[in-house]
């Protein structure tokens, strides 16, 4: 059990707590009507596997929680698979002190690193994961869950970006350049659509832009929106599993970073400024 300020986190043992995480994801993602975003008897399944179920309690009320399973290599690797606090308590760094209780209960179990998706969209949740965070870019994965019909992801494609934690790492990374020194790739226009340039032969740093509030832009314009997923999954799918580039970081003012590899040493290249 742990703290952080008034909140508290503990492992759900009980059905009834279980099945309030179950209807707190609900009114995260808002899923009503409809069915369960995570329905309660696969919660309970997989407490009873010894898989990660916690939630988040202030003065005694679930406010959130994080659901984590274990995956291959089994016994070093827990994916989690579902993480959030209720709006009324978000901005509170409760995300935060979440994430820390689930990697202390990881190290107590021997397992070092930890896994999970978000949508690269949303500024907010690279820049805690990335730079807050230090978990590094894996994989891009378009349309991961094909069409979803929640609140939040209903109408959009399902795209995912898969980060990886390291929890023996010293902290987030720190690119040596600053984003106005890269080459930007991709940024919005004046009127907020994405401008979208071919990356220069020689570029050896460039920055991938995304906009401010992509939640915000799905409700005045779809459109755009749309044409944002589709330009930035055109950049970040090969980017991410390419030999030739490698994340350095996630900006604040809302850019990917990236620097070209050396193909003879596998190190960064080394700048001029």
């Amino acid at each position: 059990m742990s703290k952080s300020k008034a909140v508290e986190f503990r492992e759900l043992v009980d059905t009834r707590e279980i099945a309030d995480l179950s209807a707190v994801f609900d009114e995260i993602w808002a899923t009503s009507p409809g069915p369960a975003h995570f329905g309660t008897a696969m919660l309970v399944a997989l407490h009873h596997g010894g898989h990660y179920v916690v939630g988040a309690f202030s003065e005694g009320e679930m406010i959130g929680g994080c659901v984590g399973f274990f995956v291959e290599p089994l016994g070093e690797v827990l994916h989690s698979h579902i993480a959030g606090v209720l709006p009324g308590h978000a901005g509170k760094g409760i995300g935060r002190a979440l994430k820390h209780h689930q990697r202390d209960w990881c190290i107590e179990r021997g397992v070092r690193t930890i896994r999970w998706t978000f949508d690269p969209l949303v500024a907010r949740n690279a820049y805690f994961n990335i730079q807050r965070l230090g978990a590094e870019p894996a994989e891009y994965n378009p349309d991961f869950y094909g069409s979803m019909a929640d609140g939040i992801n209903a109408g959009d494609a399902s795209d995912r970006m898969l980060v990886s934690w390291d929890l023996d790492a010293d902290g987030a990374p720190s690119s040596s350049v600053a984003v106005d020194d890269t080459f930007k790739v991709l940024q919005p226009t004046e009127d907020g659509t994405p401008r979208m340039l071919p990356i220069p032969p020689d570029c050896v740093d460039i920055a991938v832009g995304i906009p401010r509030d992509i939640e915000h832009l799905r409700t005045v314009d779809r459109a755009s929106a749309f044409a944002w997923r589709h330009a930035l999954r055109e950049y970040l799918e090969p980017l991410i599993a390419s030999k030739e580039w490698q994340s350095t970081g996630f900006d604040p003012s809302g850019y990917y970073m990236f620097t070209k590899i050396c193909e003879t040493t596998g190190e960064e290249q080394v700048h001029a400024h």
